[in-house]
């Protein structure tokens, strides 16, 4: 039926998209107060008031998984003027789920929509975070040299607003970066600049993460030395901030750094114990697989391929669960590699 008024159907059909306009407005209200309240647990940790809308981390994946496309639908609202806002905003809500599901190209999808809005707005402050965001997404699918552009121009948005703190997370991020692109010299400097921007505003959760990354391009330079000691210290910021998800972290990277300095069988699988431990609290099964996938390699470097096996269809097992088919599909190969390998020697390295 027609919607007829004094105006014809042409004001009957402005009327029409006048009420669809403001329903998605209201589904962007609603999905707006869920979204934040589902990330602020995601991203909780303890000392910080408990989010109230969610009781624990899997009600918030949980509930974001059911939305998840109609969010993402939701976001691409914002090449339209008067969603630009509220979908800026979501968009930025979405980040941490995104990557925590390594949901890649739904995460590169929002972040542009995220970066245009913002920009034909004139905001600032979140058009840095969505570049900040989307150089993460990109790096994540190993598009390293756009991920490098994304992150320099959030890292110069920042220095241009003279937020020392976003700063801080755009030169660690861009350290990322430039390490995957074999840059390591560079990495070294702007994870080194990240640590003294959270250091100076006195921000000791972040500066544990610049720690834990400086540690990584240190490795990767050949300063192992170094990087067991920034590793360290990424563990003990943790521990101090009751930051259980990313101390896992830490202990993984401490767990790699001591294996290169050839620490493996006397430290370097108790450490990985610490990790496979946090990150099975948390259900991680993505950073549980690269746990697994790393004692395989110390069993093997110790000649145990018996344990290097059943540690890789572990890992892989951990990588499926985790949304990481390729990761999965090589450790089932090294798997079948060492299938009639001989047994080896009864002594154990379990933690």
């Amino acid at each position: 039926m027609r919607i007829l008024s004094s105006g014809g159907v042409g004001a009957g059909e402005v009327w029409l998209r006048e009420e669809g306009e403001e329903a998605r407005g209201r589904v962007l209200a609603f999905y707006l107060r869920w979204a934040d309240a589902a990330d602020d647990r995601l991203r909780w940790v303890p000392g910080d008031p408990a989010p109230e809308r969610f009781s624990d981390r899997g009600q918030a994946l949980g509930w974001f998984d059911g939305e998840r496309a109609g969010l993402v639908a939701a976001v691409s609202w914002g090449g339209e003027e008067r969603f630009a806002g509220a979908a800026v905003g979501l968009a930025m809500r979405l980040a941490a789920y995104l990557a925590w599901r390594r949901y890649s190209e739904d995460w590169i999808t929002v972040c542009r929509v995220a970066q245009e809005a913002a920009h034909r707005t004139g905001d600032a402050v979140r058009e840095a975070g969505a570049w900040n965001n989307l150089g993460l997404a990109l790096r994540r699918m190993g598009r390293v040299e756009e991920a490098v552009e994304a992150l320099t121009r959030a890292r110069d948005l920042c220095q241009a607003s003279g937020d020392s703190v976003r700063e801080a997370g755009a030169w660690n991020n861009l350290g990322l970066a430039l390490r995957r692109m074999g840059r390591v010299e560079e990495a070294v400097d702007a994870h080194t600049r990240a640590r003294d921007l959270y250091q100076a505003a006195g921000d000791r959760h972040r500066e544990a993460s610049a720690w834990n990354s400086l540690g990584l391009a240190l490795r990767d330079a050949g300063r192992v030395v170094e990087a067991v000691d920034a590793h360290t210290r990424a563990r003990d910021l943790c521990q101090a901030a009751g930051d259980r998800h990313r101390e896992a972290v830490a202990w993984l990277n401490l767990g790699n750094a001591l294996r290169k300095a050839g620490r493996a069988e006397e430290e370097a699988v108790v450490v990985y114990g610490e990790a496979l431990e946090l990150y099975r609290e948390f259900e991680d099964s993505y950073g549980a697989g690269h746990v697994l996938h790393n004692l395989a390699l110390v069993y093997e470097d110790a000649h145990r391929p018996v344990e290097a096996r059943a540690h890789y269809l572990q890992a892989a097992d951990a990588y499926t669960r985790g949304n990481a088919p390729t990761e999965a599909a090589q450790a089932r190969t090294r798997a079948a590699e060492l299938e009639d390998a001989s047994p080896s020697p009864s002594h154990p390295l379990t933690p």
